[in-house]
């Protein structure tokens, strides 16, 4: 069995730039829902309902805003095919959310205390992040070293994004 590096090399160039486009977009809004989700949100259960959430509505707008733009692209009605593929370019926004979602999950259930999974979804959605990075940072021509500092620029990047998404919607 390969390695899922290499794996990449096989997916078209344009398909993977609508794939990292989507989990890089989930993911920011992933951290900017995260970024607003209490400790005692956690113990409800509300962190990871609002974090799936945050993930279906981007999903569905993403796959609305998709089939629209495809429509006006090719002037005839989309059908079941394109609509499906639509789908799957949108699914790494749904991906984005299942792991932070896990996370906070064990905190309601009591396996990891409140703040730990708080913490530990933040944690996890940064290091998606940080892999977004490394994926693009891997299929764009470049040394090593400087694949790295790509991938940690990307999610500095990233969290500056969340930041100021966070500070206008206060």
């Amino acid at each position: 069995m390969g390695r899922p590096a290499d794996a990449l090399g096989s997916i078209p160039r344009q398909r993977l730039a609508e794939l990292v486009g989507a989990a890089s977009y989930g993911t920011v809004l992933v951290l900017a829902a995260l970024s607003v989700v209490g400790v005692s949100e956690v113990a409800l259960g509300h962190g990871a309902e609002l974090v799936a959430g945050v993930g279906g509505a981007t999903w569905l707008a993403h796959l609305f805003a998709e089939i629209l733009g495809r429509h006006v692209e090719h002037e005839t009605p989309r059908g079941r095919r394109e609509v499906a593929r639509a789908a799957v370019d949108g699914s790494p926004i749904l991906a984005a959310t299942v792991l932070p979602a896990i996370v906070l999950v064990l905190g309601r259930l009591d396996v990891l205390s409140d703040t730990t999974a708080r913490v530990a979804a933040i944690v996890v959605a940064i290091l998606q992040l940080l892999l977004i990075g490394a994926v693009v940072a891997h299929v764009a021509p470049a040394p090593p070293a400087a694949r790295w500092t790509f991938a940690a620029s990307t999610a500095a990047a990233g969290l500056v994004i969340v930041a100021l998404s966070v500070a206008l919607g206060h």
